[in-house]
């Protein structure tokens, strides 16, 4: 084992992955200015919607038989399939063919 290569303990620490520094745990705050509460609003129903807060919400509202539940997730995952393919269908149509 070479130990010419090792690292200075506070260097280690520092070598996080990227996924790891950007969470943050906590409540989620949006500061009001100029007492301009409707932007703040604004703000923070954007922030919830990119979240997905909002869209929890909403399937929690109302309780899911065990089969409308498997129903709804393989439509869910149909519809992510067709939008991927569409992204595809889009990148192919935008290249150049020779």
């Amino acid at each position: 084992m070479n130990n010419n290569n090792r690292k200075p303990a506070w260097k280690q620490r520092d070598e996080k992955p990227q996924a790891q520094r950007e969470t943050k745990l906590g409540p989620l705050e949006v500061e009001v200015w100029n007492n301009d509460v409707e932007q703040a609003y604004k703000i923070f129903k954007m922030r919830l919607a990119r979240d997905g807060i909002l869209a929890e919400l909403k399937k929690r509202r109302h309780a899911l038989k065990p089969g409308d539940a498997k129903r709804a997730k393989h439509r869910e995952a149909l519809k992510k399939l067709r939008k991927s393919r569409g992204k595809k269908a889009r990148l192919r149509m935008g290249t150049k063919q020779d």
